[in-house]
């Protein structure tokens, strides 16, 4: 149903002021729980607890409760909940929970609207977050969201995120869940929730006693054995003994004598075997016929909806209306009636016959949208009325899955599957369809269906015409490479196959088949391709398609040590992007052009270039592309020797991807740097994880993730001083460092050739090593122009040679080179080889060395080059910033300093991220590590601390 979230009996807003509320039994433990999580928030801190349980378990009950609890210690609370018809409602739950009460966040109709537009749903996550966290420096919150089986994708998402992202806030959550029933996102969402740390409630059968008390309660009077003997059948759910026993009350079948009740018959009462029958057959006509609309409608309704739709004066639904809230199957509330319970409607709407249950939903769809009703408010409703052959169903229905598909697209398949059934066989738009629902099935992750639907097209012989085959192949092509770049390839030879398809998408289909085999197939391949879709390209005049096929042509020249066609080619890519629709081309060339300025030594300028793009993207409220920026900001920051930052915008972009719905494809692709980072800083448990990441990545059956995932684990071999183990990871097959021209494409790193010679050397294969350096001095030489290469080479050799001159050449040729680890390391070299033959000599290289690690927090190397320091008879002390990296305030990187000092300053994170150029959910990464350093979970224990640290230094002047 369209308008405010269903009302809730038991969420402040109850049907009959003066009705007694029942005393709650047997959830004294649970209520316990939820209290102590108050008493958290009034500490300062915050928390979340996930009721689970069946219908009837008291959940809900158990909610209203801590809202009552919570007004009491003044907390101030915000409450919603899933409906079962609003799961096409994007973020419908967390807005009407943010815009409920007497005290609001925000006005959801303002931002209602917004949800409708591509990405908005990330914008508006950043405003909640924001709001939230600002509004709880003042009064500690309480989030109530009930039944989480039936939200929406995006408000499941926005509860993977927000509790996470507010922790060191005095923010609680409460949420609640049936224990069956969960969507596939809903079951990630509860778990993902227990992971993290949120406590785990589920509501089982009430105990004897429980069960006694609430008779009691009933019926006035203490109950005889009897009487406890019928209660069996309620399986110990509240609502259901409740429903027994006030039934045996009213139905006059028992006595009460001397405070004792006792049962004055054996049976059952009508009440309790058919509760809503028993009480429908006692309202008049019309309101039995009110309450049977009203189910079939949803949870809740307004009223002049129902006059309406039963096309009667509003004058004459009084007497029904009224009925229907004495009998205690409805309450109402500001023009709105909504069951007092989920049971009761449904119970009530499978009374109902099904044709004119859905003729009636169907003609509620239709008077809605005459009101102005967003399509996808009505969707599910639309989903469950629609016949066979309904074209304008069908239209509506495509309608609402394009707008849901940005921010919910598993939603979108559902709705755009349903459609697609009721399309005729033969409908020319069958095969445009087709492809929509493929596209929503895979971007919601149910790959297997997305795959099936598409083959089970192409093998319905007349289905899909050539070009609309084409068509589909291309775009599972674009979709599978997200997850399989092999299953990529696959589909794009198919699809460069079809015969008869139009010029154009076949150039399209060749240029991104060339970008997937350089990552799914051979370079020769990608090489041929390539110039294959370009001639084409251009003689289809698809600009689009040409900027692809050029990314794929230099990226096989730079496989292949051609550095100058490789800039060439990018650079190109660039100018012609400039002339078509950025959403045409699947790989951005400025990215790819920054990864280039990093592998040439200038990774501060790709530093800078990607917080631009970064920049450019939040101005102009592009999230996904906000995030691909960020995706490579955390590689060319490991680059440039800020690893601190490099770790925290890693982190961030993972959580920024969960608010993008994209974190399978971001875990990947960042797993890289985080384990580099771990290495580097000297981070065991971080080392271990990478060499699990890399054992996953090696099972891949890409041979470039496989490949890459090799190579990190040989690097966390060695960190832990397995030389041998390193080197069998990388057997010469793996074309790393064995030959200039390999068949495939690999993440080479020129920077990476001297750490693999070391490999090799101490593992005790010289022969390896030596054929690492004769490529190294190849590619230099093949590309003269380029300082890093040659300095790589002359490292990869001094390392080889022992070479302390050659070192030193190294350490030369790294002169104005933005890597600042890769010089540290050369140094490093220089003075470990001198140490031997001249200390005095060796002293500079090992002070810069120390100097350059230091600056980058590589403690690890720092620790190291301390040693060859004191063999050398140099005493030297860890830098101030260095000291004490593990715990406490000394303990802090400078990108925590700051962040901290601005957060207990009173800046929110958004104000934070304002002030730092980066994103509010790396400013998240870093509040969390320091607090994990400094021993807290709240903002007010960083207040205390920052004013005691500051109070000791100004005593200490």
């Amino acid at each position: 149903m369209s308008g405010p979230a269903p009302v809730r009996e038991g969420l402040g807003m109850p049907a009959d002021p003066c009705r007694a509320v029942p005393v709650l039994r047997g959830r004294e433990q649970e209520f316990a729980a939820l209290t102590g999580l108050l008493e958290d928030a009034e500490r300062g801190k915050g928390g979340l607890l996930l009721i689970e349980g069946a219908p009837g378990s008291g959940k809900t009950r158990l909610l209203e409760e801590a809202r009552l609890a919570a007004g009491r210690r003044g907390l101030r609370v915000f409450h919603g909940g899933g409906d079962p018809e609003g799961h096409t409602v994007a973020l419908g739950p967390i807005l009407q929970a943010f815009s409920s009460g007497s005290d609001p966040l925000f006005d959801a109709r303002q931002l209602s609207d917004a949800t409708q537009l591509p990405n908005q749903g990330f914008w508006i996550l950043q405003e909640i977050r924001e709001r939230l966290e600002r509004a709880a420096m003042a009064t500690p919150l309480v989030v109530l969201v009930d039944d989480v089986q039936w939200c929406d994708e995006t408000s499941l998402l926005a509860l993977r995120s927000l509790p996470e992202s507010l922790a060191g806030n005095p923010v609680v959550w409460l949420l609640a869940a049936r224990t069956a029933g969960l969507s596939g996102c809903a079951r990630t969402t509860v778990s993902r929730l227990a992971r993290e740390g949120g406590r785990r409630i589920r509501l089982g059968p009430l105990g004897g006693e429980a069960i006694r008390e609430l008779a009691r309660d009933a019926l006035g009077a203490v109950p005889d054995e009897a009487i406890l003997d019928l209660a069996s059948p309620a399986e110990g759910k509240p609502l259901l003994l409740r429903e027994l026993f006030e039934g045996l009350r009213d139905e006059g079948a028992v006595t009460v004598r001397s405070g004792r009740a006792r049962l004055t018959g054996t049976r059952t009462p009508k009440r309790f075997k058919e509760s809503i029958r028993y009480r429908l057959s006692h309202l008049s006509e019309t309101a039995r016929h009110f309450a049977e609309v009203a189910s079939v409608l949803g949870r809740s309704c307004s009223v002049d909806l129902m006059v309406e739709l039963l096309e009667v004066p509003l004058g004459s639904l009084v007497e029904p209306l009224q009925k229907v809230l004495a009998a205690e199957l409805m309450v109402e509330v500001d023009g709105r009636v909504a069951f007092r319970h989920d049971l009761v409607r449904e119970a009530i709407a499978g009374l109902a016959p099904a044709p004119r249950r859905r003729w009636l939903q169907r003609r509620s769809v239709d008077l809605q949208l005459a009101r102005g009703v967003p399509v996808t408010d009505v969707a599910a409703m639309l989903c469950e009325s629609a016949e066979p052959g309904d074209r304008e169903a069908v239209t509506l229905l495509t309608h609402a899955a394009a707008e849901l598909a940005p921010r919910a697209p598993a939603a979108a398949a559902d709705l755009s599957a349903h459609a697609l059934r009721l399309l005729p066989e033969d409908d020319p738009a069958r095969p445009r369809m087709i492809a929509e629902t493929v596209s929503f099935l895979w971007l919601g992750g149910d790959h297997g269906r997305a795959l099936e639907l598409a083959e089970s097209a192409f093998r319905e012989p007349g289905a899909l015409d050539p070009e609309s085959e084409a068509r589909l192949r291309l775009d599972l092509a674009g979709l599978t490479s997200q997850q399989s770049f092999v299953e990529a390839v696959r589909q794009g030879r198919l699809g460069t196959a079809v015969e008869g398809a139009s010029t154009g998408l076949k150039a399209y289909s060749l240029a991104l088949l060339a970008l997937n085999l350089t990552r799914g197939g051979s370079l020769d391949d990608a090489h041929r391709t390539a110039l294959r879709a370009r001639a084409l390209a251009r003689s289809a005049g698809r600009t689009a398609a040409e900027v692809t096929a050029l990314i794929a042509e230099s990226i096989v020249a730079f496989a292949r040590a051609d550095w100058g066609r490789a800039r060439a080619a990018s650079d190109q890519a660039v100018l012609l992007a400039q002339e078509v629709d950025p959403a045409e081309i699947p790989y951005k060339p400025g990215m790819w052009r920054i990864y280039l300025l990093s592998s040439c030594g200038l990774a501060q300028q790709a530093v800078d270039e990607a917080d631009a793009g970064v920049r450019l993207a939040r101005r102009h409220g592009q999230a996904a592309s906000m995030h691909f920026w960020a995706m490579g900001r955390a590689r060319f920051l490991l680059d440039a020797g800020r690893l601190e930052e490099a770790r925290a915008e890693a982190e961030g972009v993972v959580a920024m991807a969960e608010d993008l719905g994209s974190a399978d494809f971001t875990d990947t692709s960042v797993r890289y740097p985080v384990g580099l980072v771990a290495m580097h800083t000297g981070e065991r448990q971080g080392v271990r994880r990478a060499a699990r990441d890399a054992a996953e990545m090696m099972r891949d059956e890409s041979v470039f993730v496989s490949r890459f995932g090799a190579w990190l684990a040989a690097q966390a071999a060695e960190w832990e001083g397995d030389s041998r183990r390193a080197l069998e990871l990388m057997p010469p097959e793996t074309e790393f460092f064995d030959t200039v021209h390999p068949e495939f494409c690999l993440p080479f790193d020129p920077t990476d050739q001297p750490v693999f010679v070391r490999i090799a050397l101490r593992a005790g294969d010289r022969q390896r090593a030596a054929q690492a350096v004769a490529v190294a001095r190849q590619r230099a030489e093949a590309n003269p122009e380029f300082a890093s290469l040659a300095a790589a080479a002359a490292h990869a050799r001094g390392l080889l040679e022992e070479d302390a001159e050659l070192l030193a050449e190294a350490v030369e040729l790294y002169r104005g080179s933005q890597r600042p680890i890769a010089v540290a390391s050369a140094c490093e070299d220089a003075g470990r080889v001198l140490l031997t033959t001249s200390p005095v000599r060796a002293a500079p290289y090992l002070e810069r060395a120390l100097r350059l690690y230091e600056e980058c927090g590589a403690e690890w190397h720092a620790a190291r080059v301390r040693r060859h320091l004191a063999a050398a008879g140099s005493r030297t002390k860890p830098a101030a910033h260095a000291r004490n990296r593990s715990t406490g305030w000394a303990g802090l990187s400078r990108g925590e300093l700051q962040v901290v000092r601005l957060v207990a300053a009173g800046a929110t994170n958004r104000e934070v991220a304002e002030r730092l150029f980066v994103s509010p959910h790396t400013v998240n990464t870093y509040v969390r590590r320091s607090f994990k350093k400094l021993g807290i979970t709240s903002r007010i224990e960083l207040v205390k601390i920052a004013m005691e640290h500051d109070q000791e230094v100004a005593g200490a002047a």
